[in-house]
């Protein structure tokens, strides 16, 4: 799974898991050729690769601990210098986790322990001089490609992220300040969340949710790392329990390379848990983090089949020679069940639903607008479209995230599209984003700042109360931000607001943002709510959907999240229209909306009760329908699929709408789902009754009491049944003759 979804994404992580499994198999290459000064280049190349895979992700040099324990047990004359090299790592992981990298003193030492070693070696051990600098200078000659991010910001291209131009800023940026400067490795002692949370329901679940198989299935209840919601992953015991034999198998055959591939399951597993500390809730799913365990247990996969035929050859005569080689083969069924259950999840062939989402955002802002927007998901899609395909490049996107850094601001000040801000440099630097105490304590929630953010909001026309977000008494410096660039734009340029940015940084703004589709405009009016006009023109005339309706792209859950503000704006222009009386034009747009976006049980929920609204009781019938139906094919995998929902759904059908057809389906899927409820089995007989399909309801009922005994309630209801039978007999004897 993690393999697949990163060869698919434009992030690091499949590059990072390349230069992993390639330094395995390299050290695995020279471990079983010959040792010797000779076959040091595979060494020499692998620092080389590390170097360069450091350059792309640090995750790749979590391996080194593997790699080392191969070399140990392979040649003994290369132990004295993996022991100083451990000296030397564990140091510069102290070091660097403490103080950063970018520390002067610390450089300082390291250059000088390591030509202390080379010295060292030099009369005594010629091999493990060589090795000691071609490794150290190799590594440096590939990490060196982090130098391209210093020649390249001195050009300042439109993204431009760190600016890492300077030499200071350049090691700020290696050193992950914009992160934060707490030291990780200090801060692990101490849990973020729950150890449960960051072990079970993130690491094990993603570790469970990597080889899934089409036989033998176990459905395990996870949470989501978002949020507290369930989070269903179907287990295959296949590949599992030949992993575990594969681990056995191995730790009992060969116990050093055993031991080597355990550490990196270890240190790539739980290790990374423990050292990233992972707060609860987390922005997304962060499964890539532990590709490293991953690949780790695929290895003692492969050795479970190897177990499995090597015993099969040691103890069953018949099988030798090509009998041998075609049950081997079998298991290569396992990577072709993997493929029949992955394949339509990590299939992004005609998948535009990014594009498209960002073209809508951006096509929905004014010429020079400002846009706001919270994080990466919607603003880097922003920056493709821009900045590759040339699209609405006089939009100015601002991310709120990255507003809180002095670099960026400096940004939005002087490249352009540029945006009016009256800051000096040594303001930005020295006072807005500096963390000394004393400039966070002009952040504070107290005069003179109260009486200047005030005095803003009232110059600007707004009619809005400012007050710290989220209850702490400290102005954050984006919301600094907003308010400055507001008062500096004096309405010159339209403003706007992603739809996706949360209401806690919306900065108390809601009343006078107008809704006009993707994005939030800001107006000096209050409580406009929508402006339908606009909204109807973008999604009919401007938006693009592609893609949005086939069932051969798949949707993930960010996907689903995201296609919900699609919903949004139909159900919104539809509630519109109907308060206009627009009756005709609201049952219109539903079904536009039906027709180009994927609605999801609640989107047909809130749909039918518009159009019950409205007086279309037939089509709100069918949208109840339609919802009870979505729900049913999710029964049991997500937090509004069950029984109590689906219940009230067939409830509101027979009851309010008088659909008892519609309704007795829902009941009947139900009955399949859920055979022991004696209270469906009542519900569906009444609404047979209904529908005047009497001798069903009874057959149903007994059926019932066939199958699960006496029941009161039931035999309560058959009787009403029989007696209903016989009441329509005599009436039809004693009904006048025509």
């Amino acid at each position: 799974y993690t393999f697949w979804f990163n060869a698919v994404e434009a992030e690091v992580y499949g590059y990072s898991i390349f230069f992993t499994t390639l330094g395995v198999w390299l050290i695995l290459y020279w471990e079983g050729t010959a040792h010797g000064q000779t076959n040091d280049r595979w060494l020499f190349l692998i620092a080389y690769l590390f170097g360069l895979g450091g350059g792309i992700h640090l995750l790749c040099l979590l391996t080194v601990p593997t790699l080392l324990i191969l070399v140990w047990f392979a040649d003994g004359r290369l132990r004295r210098l993996i022991l100083l090299l451990l000296g030397l790592g564990v140091w510069g992981f102290l070091a660097l986790a403490t103080l950063g990298p970018g520390t002067p003193s610390n450089v300082t030492i390291a250059l000088a322990l390591v030509g202390i070693m080379v010295y060292l070696y030099h009369n005594d051990d010629q091999r493990s001089c060589w090795l000691l600098l071609g490794v150290g200078i190799l590594f440096a000659l590939g990490y060196s490609t982090y130098g391209a991010l210093y020649i390249r910001s001195g050009l300042n291209p439109a993204i431009d992220e760190n600016d890492p131009e300077t030499w200071v800023m350049f090691l700020k940026f290696l050193g992950r300040e914009q992160y934060g400067t707490d030291s990780q490795l200090l801060g692990m002692l101490t849990a973020r969340a729950s150890r449960a949370y960051q072990f079970w329901h993130q690491q094990m679940k993603y570790f469970f949710q990597q080889f899934p198989f089409p036989l033998f299935e176990r459905t395990v209840e996870f949470r989501q790392a978002t949020s507290t919601d369930a989070h269903f992953v179907h287990i295959s015991l296949v590949p599992y329990l030949l992993g575990l034999g594969g681990l056995l198998w191995h730790g009992q055959r060969d116990w050093r390379r055993f031991a080597a591939v355990m550490t990196m399951f270890i240190v790539m597993g739980f290790g990374l848990s423990m050292y990233l500390n992972m707060p609860d809730p987390q922005p997304r799913e962060r499964h890539y983090v532990f590709g490293g365990m991953f690949f780790a247990f695929a290895l003692w996969i492969g050795l479970g089949w190897t177990a499995l035929a090597e015993y099969l050859r040691s103890n069953i005569e018949a099988v030798r020679g090509p009998l041998l080689v075609g049950v081997t083969c079998v298991g290569l069924l396992l990577p072709v069940g993997i493929v029949a259950k992955l394949y339509h999840e990590q299939d992004r062939t005609g998948d535009h639903i990014a594009y498209d989402y960002a073209y809508n955002i951006l096509q929905s802002c004014e010429q020079d607008g400002i846009l706001f927007t919270n994080g990466d998901n919607d603003t880097f899609p922003l920056w493709f479209l821009q900045e590759v395909e040339g699209i609405r490049r006089d939009v100015r996107v601002v991310n709120l995230s990255l507003l809180n850094t002095n670099w960026y601001i400096k940004q939005l000040r002087d490249r352009e599209p540029k945006i009016s801000l009256e800051l000096s440099d040594n303001y930005i630097d020295s006072t807005l984003t500096d963390t000394q105490y004393v400039d966070l304590y002009q952040r504070v929630w107290q005069e003179p700042l109260i009486s200047q953010v005030h005095g803003t909001v009232k110059k600007v026309g707004l009619d809005i109360q400012i007050a710290p977000p989220g209850g702490h008494e400290l102005l954050r410096v984006q919301d600094l931000m907003i308010l400055a660039i507001l008062n500096w734009n004096a309405w010159k340029k339209p403003i706007y607001f992603a739809i996706t940015v949360a209401g806690s940084n919306r900065l108390y703004l809601d009343p006078h943002l107008r809704m006009e589709g993707m994005v939030m405009r800001l107006v000096k009016e209050k409580n406009l709510g929508a402006d339908s006009e606009k909204l109807a023109h973008n999604l009919f005339e401007v938006y693009r959907f592609r893609g949005l309706m086939d069932p051969e792209i798949y949707k993930d859950d960010n996907t689903t999240r995201l296609l919900g503000n699609y919903r949004a704006c139909v159900m919104q222009l539809s509630e519109m229209q109907l308060d206009a009386g627009q009756k005709e034009e609201m049952a219109k747009t539903l079904e536009w909306g039906r027709a180009h976006i994927p609605y999801s049980w609640d989107g047909f929920y809130m749909g039918s009760q518009i159009l019950q609204e409205g007086g279309y009781n037939d089509q709100a019938a069918e949208y109840l329908e339609a919802a009870g139906s979505s729900l049913l094919k999710q029964y049991g995998q997500t937090p509004q699929a069950t029984y109590e929902t689906l219940n009230a759904i067939a409830n509101l059908l027979v009851n309010s709408h008088k659909a008892y057809d519609r309704g007795g389906r829902i009941y009947s899927d139900l009955i399949e789902l859920e055979p022991g409820r004696w209270s469906l089995y009542h519900d569906l007989a009444a609404t047979l009754q209904a529908l005047g399909r009497t001798l069903e309801g009874i057959a149903l009922l007994e059926e019932y009491l066939a199958e699960y005994g006496e029941q009161p309630k039931i035999q309560e209801a058959l009787q009403i049944l029989h007696n209903s039978l016989k009441s329509d007999d005599v009436a039809e004897e004693t009904a006048p003759a025509p």
